[in-house]
């Protein structure tokens, strides 16, 4: 399995210098078996799973001449 952080970044100053600031949002994993999950740490008992997207194919329709 392999474990991600999920993040946002701040960018600040001090001092006069520009800072960032990692903050942990929650953990994307990917399964031995290839399944992906994203979860949150402000939803605990919220696991999402997530999946290739797939453009739907635009439906032609042909007008009679």
């Amino acid at each position: 399995m392999q474990l991600f952080n999920v993040c946002s970044k701040k960018v600040y100053e001090k001092n006069g210098e520009r800072k960032i600031k990692w903050m942990k949002a929650g953990l994307l994993k990917i399964a031995d078996s290839g399944k992906i999950f994203l979860s949150f740490f402000h939803l605990p008992d919220v696991e999402y799973h997530l999946f290739e997207h797939e453009p739907k194919k635009e439906e032609v329709i042909q007008l009679d001449e």
